[in-house]
């Protein structure tokens, strides 16, 4: 049997995605491998069908307990032999586990890296034909990671202490050069073949909503997203309170996670979400990598996160079925002092400081800029593509006006160029503002001829246009910790009035148009005309549930959305014409197909 012949039979698809094929192949060969392919690439088929070729067992070391749950759910539910071994499982469930592994009749074992510590669980491990182990998430293993797990140093030295050294292979979303050193090192990768997917993932549209009411836009962007499954991620417990109230009081469908609530409760509010029975979930960033739901369909950041690896790391949890996902940042410049103080009191070393403010300062660049923000987002991960606009996200669908900036541009280099690149944004911008700041006053700069020149506007004009003209090339910005301006040789030609300063100046939306843009309403899936099928979706959607609710299981284990909408529009009449849908394999085809068939001839 090949591989494909199992995609199709398990999986219910004819073709694999881009780089999921070589990944198999590799590992099929006996070699290490080592995988950075970003969130909703396929990262599991790529160690779960050379599992059920390769004889013996397959051990899946991944970080969270609730994401061996809902992989091992979706497995089982494709009688594909699976199990998993954590805290949570009884003295009974154990036993039963280990005698089904003992007797050969399962290939595929998920488990926590806390686990490789058990003494009973390595000595019988020893006994037993492991040819693959998996390090999923495996970022963790590295200190510069976003994600530090020390138990994921452990690994290495338990698989070299088998009988029989099994192949690697370590696969992540994200990863830096340092990180990615760093895994192949820790975790004794050997000749190892490295897998970096491309990061783009053209079904999800990205955004940032700049100095808006943030409560008054996430309460306008639910109200047009009834029907939606989403998560909102914000920076700190109270806040994450503080909204689910506040969403709740308006009569929405949420919960709420962070890591002041107690084990058993966190576990609920995930259930509820998994399950469908609550359309939104507010949480901290301590709700991360054990969310396998594949339906969301919004990621909402209410604050700025720390990184960019951070940030599309949560936002790539949207639109996992390769349907549609929207991204969205919420930001102020306040986020860039929250995140300072965090750095500054988290991070102890003078070097690590440097490289966390580098990529906060990248991040803050994403937040400001006016170009493509999904080109920005792949030139950080070494990517170039060959456009500079991708047509999709919310820079490129702004409506904007070119104008001619100049006489906001020439004061602000003047000023610069009087400051001699000694000072950054922030004073600029009070000098131009006419603030009497204590900066100011210390340096005596409101005896300045440029002191309150653009006295005018606002401050948060000002700051646009000052960060409008860095952009443009008119100035420049230092890296480290207390970023300067400085002039470059086109600011010079527009202080000598050689040049004008012609810039592109986006047209503010009130915060209840902003949430619904005409992007965001999502008329179609891929080709498919969702308002039209919106109908026939919500009845296989509702049959779906009740399916999910008879089993115990969460309803995209038993099709995704994406397969839902194949489904409304091409009516398969048969069962062969049903096996044709993706994600529809042998398996579903046979225990669900003949039900959805029935609830689509009511439509005829």
């Amino acid at each position: 049997m090949q591989p494909t012949d199992i995609l199709k039979q398990y999986f219910g698809y004819s073709s694999f995605r881009p780089g999921q094929e070589e990944v198999i192949k590799t590992l099929l060969a006996r070699r290490d491998c080592l995988a950075i392919m970003p969130t909703g690439a396929g990262k599991s088929l790529c160690f779960q069908i050379p599992g059920l070729m390769l004889p013996g067992i397959t051990l899946i070391i991944s970080p969270l307990i609730s994401l061996m749950k809902d992989q091992v759910d979706t497995l089982v539910n494709q009688e594909i032999p699976a199990v998993y071994i954590n805290s949570q499982c009884t003295w009974d469930e154990l036993r039963q586990r280990f005698s089904e592994i003992r007797a050969g009749r399962v290939k595929l074992v998920y488990i926590s890296p806390e686990r490789l510590q058990n003494e009973f669980f390595t000595s019988f491990m020893q006994t037993q034909p492991i040819s693959l182990v998996v390090i999923d998430e495996a970022h963790c293993v590295s200190q510069w990671g976003h994600d530090f797990r020390p138990s994921y140093c452990a690994i290495s030295a338990w698989v070299e202490a088998l009988p029989r050294r099994p192949v690697v292979a370590a696969f992540t979303a994200t990863a830096t050069e340092k990180v990615k050193k760093d895994m192949q090192q820790l975790l004794g990768l050997r000749e190892e073949r490295v897998f970096v997917g491309g990061f783009d993932r053209p079904n999800l549209y990205f955004r940032v909503v700049r100095d808006t009411d943030r409560t008054r836009f996430i309460l306008a962007y639910l109200a047009s997203h009834r029907e939606d499954s989403g998560i909102i991620y914000a920076a700190t417990r109270k806040e994450v309170d503080r909204l689910y109230t506040e969403i709740r009081h308006q009569g929405f469908s949420v919960g709420r996670y962070h890591a002041g609530m107690s084990d058993e409760a966190r576990k609920k509010e995930q259930e509820r979400f998994t399950y469908d029975k609550i359309q939104v979930i507010v949480a901290t960033n301590a709700f991360g990598m054990g969310i396998d739901k594949s339906n969301v369909r919004y990621i909402i950041h209410y604050q700025m996160p720390k990184n960019i690896e951070s940030y599309y790391q949560e936002a790539g949890r949207a639109g996992r079925d390769g349907g549609p996902g929207e991204c969205i940042l919420l930001f102020s410049r306040q986020d860039i002092m929250i995140q300072k103080y965090l750095i500054e009191h988290s991070v102890h070393t003078v070097e690590q400081q440097q490289r966390e403010q580098d990529m906060l300062n990248r991040m803050v660049g994403y937040c400001e800029t006016r170009g493509c923000l999904r080109q920005y987002i792949l030139s950080y991960f070494g990517e170039r593509p060959e456009w500079t606009a991708c047509g999709k996200c919310g820079n490129c669908d702004q409506e904007v006006v070119e104008e001619d900036q100049t006489n906001i541009v020439r004061p602000i280099c003047a000023c610069v160029d009087e400051l001699k690149g000694r000072f950054g944004m922030t004073l600029v911008c009070d000098i131009l503002k006419g603030s009497q700041s204590a900066k100011v006053k210390q340096y005596g700069f409101q005896r300045l001829v440029l002191f309150g020149a653009l006295s005018n506007f606002t401050g948060r004009e000002i700051r646009d246009s000052v960060r409008q003209s860095v952009l443009d090339g008119y100035l420049q910005q230092s890296e480290g910790k207390y970023p300067v301006l400085s002039l470059t040789a086109l600011g010079r030609q527009v202080l000598a009035g050689k040049e004008r300063a012609i810039q592109k100046v986006a047209v503010r939306q009130e915060p209840e148009l902003a949430a619904v843009p005409k992007k965001a309403k999502k008329k179609t899936v891929g080709t498919i005309d969702e308002e039209a099928l919106r109908p026939i979706f919500d009845v296989l959607r509702q049959l779906r549930l009740e399916l999910a609710q008879d089993e115990n299981i969460p309803p995209f284990v038993i099709f995704s959305d994406a397969t839902l909408w194949a489904m409304a529009q091409e009516r398969p009449h048969t069962l062969e014409e049903m096996s044709n849908i993706k994600g529809v394999g042998a398996f579903k085809l046979h225990k669900y197909g003949p039900q959805f068939i029935e609830a689509l001839h009511s439509f005829e």
